[in-house]
């Protein structure tokens, strides 16, 4: 389940509020890690991806961010490096929150979303970016995200296309690290945005819709009215009008309580590996694009993070 991450964002960019999708599609700096790494294997062959952040994740997301660094550093610019963040929590559970003792500590993660955005705020990028005159901070941009959005260029899966520089920092770091840049770009994005239409195809399933009615149900005996696990989220992280902390926490324990009786959480997991493995059929060819690029290049990112120079 992407990583990709599969889309994820760069403070060069944030800074100014600029969306090109460049910075935007390599760079995680917003945020630090608020559980640790799940181990050191790769998905299975033929998976779109896993919510999972690994150990690989980490290496090749901290060998591009040290390319990025040193390209940016040529140019005269000051870039510094920063840990890939885990997943939302609305990518941890996707679904329904079924894990009683994170509901239990986290609620549905307004503290966690408050300690991002306050790391998002200190990062050193935005402030060394928001110092820099106009005609630098411009620079800058050209320098990372490369002078227009054009050169590469994908089509995805569920309509429309995506474009972005093949010039640029941000891409020459891909191009070191991966080796064919047109072909992780578009290999990459594509099966980043299977993770969407994955989960379209699993709330519309019948099996979840019947395991959902009995979550409903099951949510209506101890007093709540939501109509699915979205809906109970939203009111829970309102920006308008957020849940007080424990009341925040019984919410998410009673969605994990009825999503165990009802079995909403086994059906969802069962049908989300499914519909993945349809996906990842069909789908194939990125899939096998992306795995092999990224095996690829999990060699060059110990040699980078080493200190070896690169060949």
């Amino acid at each position: 389940m992407p990583r990709n991450s599969h889309a994820r964002r760069s403070l060069l960019a944030a800074a100014v509020a600029v969306t090109c999708a460049t910075i935007a599609l390599s760079v995680t700096v917003l945020s630090g890690p608020d559980r640790p790494p799940a181990g050191d294997r790769p998905p299975p062959p033929r998976s779109i991806g896993t919510t999972v952040t690994t150990a690989d994740d980490r290496r090749l997301h901290d060998a591009e961010q040290r390319l990025l660094r040193d390209c940016m550093g040529r140019q005269g610019f000051t870039y510094r490096v920063f840990p890939l963040g885990d997943e939302p929590e609305s990518t941890l559970f996707p679904y329904v929150v079924d894990d009683a003792g994170w509901a239990r500590r986290h609620g549905y993660g307004a503290g966690l979303r408050r300690q991002r955005e306050s790391l998002a705020k200190s990062d050193p990028n935005r402030a060394y970016f928001a110092a820099l005159p106009a005609d630098r901070k411009a620079a800058a941009l050209i320098t990372a995200n490369g002078p227009s959005p054009d050169g590469l260029t994908v089509r995805l899966p569920g309509g429309g296309t995506m474009r972005r520089s093949d010039r640029g920092c941000v891409a020459e770091a891909q191009r070191q690290l991966y080796g064919d840049l047109g072909a992780w770009f578009r290999s990459s994005i594509r099966v980043g945005t299977l993770r969407q239409i994955l989960r379209s195809r699993v709330v519309a399933d019948a099996g979840y819709q019947r395991s959902l009615g009995a979550w409903r149900r099951c949510m209506g005996r101890i007093g709540y009215a939501f109509t699915t696990p979205a809906a109970a989220r939203a009111a829970a992280l309102s920006p308008v009008r957020p849940l007080p902390g424990d009341r925040e926490i019984r919410l998410a324990l009673a969605e994990v309580r009825c999503a165990v009786e009802s079995g909403l959480s086994r059906t969802a997991r069962r049908l989300d590996a499914h519909h993945d493995r349809l996906l990842a059929e069909e789908h194939r060819a990125d899939v096998e694009t992306r795995d092999r690029l990224r095996a690829a290049a999990l060699p060059r990112a110990r040699r980078i993070l080493s200190g070896v120079p690169q060949a």
